[in-house]
């Protein structure tokens, strides 16, 4: 009869198979590893910071490709959801601490160990986030530092065998 037969690979093989995968990225640039990483990956929940009066909590989740963040927000238009994700490409740099305008006017009241800033190049508005832990913290700024090393690193060519999408040939 037709599709009675064990398959050669069964569930359990197709299941790692798309786990691999989904971890080619990340095995790539060498990060499987690397524990920052995989609390990345996870996500953690985190208050975003704009102004004393306006803080919002947010999940942050570093996608599967390694390259991608997604910060979960309840805004429908269309430039919220287009600023839902952000490449490691995009951030200049990660700042550890009260060191943005937002983050410094209430450095009394939360605890510095705790927060870091997400600066973007061009125009785009830096992101100021609160964690609820300092180890939390730390993880976050280091794995977005690593990525942002590891692919600031890779040739044009390795870039554009592993992100075609986000190095368009021009």
């Amino acid at each position: 009869m037709l599709g009675c037969g064990k398959s050669p690979s069964g569930p359990r093989e197709q299941g790692k198979k798309v786990v691999e995968k989904t971890m080619d990225p990340l095995r790539r640039l060498g990060l499987l590893d690397n524990e920052d990483i995989r609390v990345m990956m996870k996500g953690s929940s985190m208050v975003k910071v704009r102004s004393p009066r306006w803080q919002k909590s947010r999940t942050l989740r570093l996608l599967e490709d390694g390259l991608t963040v997604w910060c979960e927000s309840t805004k429908s238009s269309r430039k919220a959801k287009a600023q839902q994700t952000f490449a490691v490409t995009e951030v200049e740099c990660v700042r550890e601490g009260c060191q943005s305008e937002a983050l410094r006017q209430l450095s009394g009241s939360l605890p510095e160990n705790q927060c870091f800033t997400v600066v973007f190049k061009g125009a785009r508005k830096s992101l100021d986030l609160l964690c609820p832990c300092e180890d939390e913290a730390q993880r976050w700024v280091r794995g977005l530092r690593t990525l942002k090393e590891r692919v600031g690193s890779m040739s044009q060519k390795e870039k554009l065998d592993q992100y075609p999408a986000q190095f368009p040939i021009c």
